[in-house]
């Protein structure tokens, strides 16, 4: 984006075309290294929430989710059952938190994997998006 002004006399103008890109750019990696880093504690019975990550906003957006049908219940980490006491609920019909904890079977998974990762990587998150900011 070009931004032009003159004040007193003196004309300034600003092209920040180069940080934008930087920044898109930043984004995108930062999306990406945030769901590698997160893979490793999803939990995975079958593999199909791991491969189920979204990008609602695309790649360079702000927003990263995992699209399947039991990623929240296995984000929060707690037992939902319909008000019939099912764990298999019809298209629109809805469950409710039991207060009971899920299990995990494999080792290093479990719930709210991208506040266990952040907690691990966050630093390395932060310096990749100064670097790629940063570029020429």
């Amino acid at each position: 984006m070009k931004y032009g002004k003159t004040v007193g006399g003196v004309s300034i103008q600003i092209d920040t075309s180069r940080l934008d890109r930087n920044f898109r750019e930043a984004q995108k990696k930062l999306n990406m290294q945030i769901v590698a880093d997160c893979d490793e504690y999803i939990p995975m019975q079958q593999g199909t929430l791991r491969g189920s990550v979204n990008y609602p906003n695309g790649i360079y957006g702000d927003e990263i989710s995992w699209n399947t049908p039991y990623a929240h219940y296995q984000y929060m980490g707690e037992l939902y059952l319909t008000e019939d006491g099912r764990s298999f609920a019809s298209k629109g019909e809805p469950k409710y938190p039991t207060g009971i904890p899920l299990n995990y079977h494999h080792p290093g998974t479990g719930s709210h994997w991208f506040e266990t990762a952040k907690e691990i990587h966050q630093q390395e998150w932060i310096d990749l998006v100064k670097r790629e900011i940063g570029k020429g």
